[in-house]
């Protein structure tokens, strides 16, 4: 027999694991996450992972991104950003020639940006390590999964939820 917690999660995606990897960090509480797959199976395994901490400022949205993009780090600080592939970056929107001309922008507005080259006629830097991230979200999930799991005890049943 199957042993159950009182606390059930639907769905084994990213949401469902922090949620079960929160409950058992803060709480100390087991839980049973019911998923038809398992762990991270659609989008929460396959997503890029782009975290960006200050793009929605001044938004509904901005401080819950902000708060977000922190808790992320603390997660890579908890769960060893080597295991969930998180890492600072920087990023940058790169325009491109519409008319091959196969050349590249004078000056240093790419300087730093290896892969910038043909056909690039400008660009800008839209953040940096401070403010940009990236996360392996499917190692992510499972590294939260495995913490919950070991620390707690939780459960994870393939199944649905009628």
């Amino acid at each position: 027999m199957v042993a159950y917690s009182k606390i059930v999660i639907a769905g084994g995606g990213v949401i469902g694991n922090s949620i079960s990897y929160y409950l058992a960090k803060r709480h100390g509480a087991s839980c049973t996450i019911i998923d038809p797959v398992g762990i991270a199976p659609a989008a929460s395994g396959k997503a890029g992972g782009f975290l960006a901490k200050d793009w929605s400022e001044g938004s509904p949205i901005g401080e819950l991104m902000s708060r977000s993009f922190d808790l992320h780090a603390e997660q890579a600080d908890d769960l060893g950003a080597e295991k969930i592939d998180y890492r600072r970056l920087e990023a940058a929107a790169v325009m491109m020639a519409s008319n091959g001309s196969g050349r590249k922008p004078a000056g240093k507005k790419l300087e730093g940006v290896e892969w910038a080259d043909v056909n690039v006629v400008g660009g800008n830097i839209l953040g940096r390590e401070d403010t940009i991230a990236q996360v392996h979200p499917k190692k992510l999930c499972e590294a939260m999964w495995n913490y919950s799991k070991e620390s707690v005890g939780s459960k994870l049943i393939l199944g649905k939820i009628a």
